[in-house]
């Protein structure tokens, strides 16, 4: 089932599901986290989603912004060129990487971090057996 989120003049985004307002950031939170979302017009009820996606990823700063190359391309080839690569990929990621949710990602992360600061302590300690061997 879809959430549906409701787009207003002021450019707010109202969640209907859960009765609050939406920053961009947050809707793509849902759809990370798995939501199927339908974006409508306050005052008209037409469907924006595609819109309003795109807005999504394109006005987020960051490593997530296509480049204007990406757009040019998108533009030549049509959507369903791209659409159909996208499928494409999607059907064969899954044969080579697992899907990991957020949440186990970010436990991956930290126990990273954790063997990071390790092996900072072993260094450390193989430098001050080094010089001690030096002396």
């Amino acid at each position: 089932m879809s959430r549906i989120i409701k787009k207003y003049g002021n450019r707010k985004l109202y969640d209907t599901t859960e009765s609050r307002y939406l920053s961009l950031s947050e809707l793509k939170m849902l759809i990370r986290d798995g939501e199927t979302v339908i974006i409508t017009d306050s005052k008209t009820g037409e469907d924006i989603t595609q819109e309003i996606l795109t807005k999504a990823i394109i006005e987020q700063g960051g490593k997530e912004t296509l480049s204007s190359t990406a757009l040019h391309a998108l533009i030549r080839w049509g959507t369903d060129a791209f659409e159909s690569g996208l499928t494409l990929f999607g059907k064969s990621v899954h044969k080579i990487l697992p899907v990991a949710k957020p949440e186990a990602i970010s436990g991956l992360n930290q126990k990273v971090k954790e063997l990071e600061t390790k092996v900072t302590l072993l260094e450390r300690q193989l430098e001050q057996h080094e010089k001690k061997q030096e002396r």
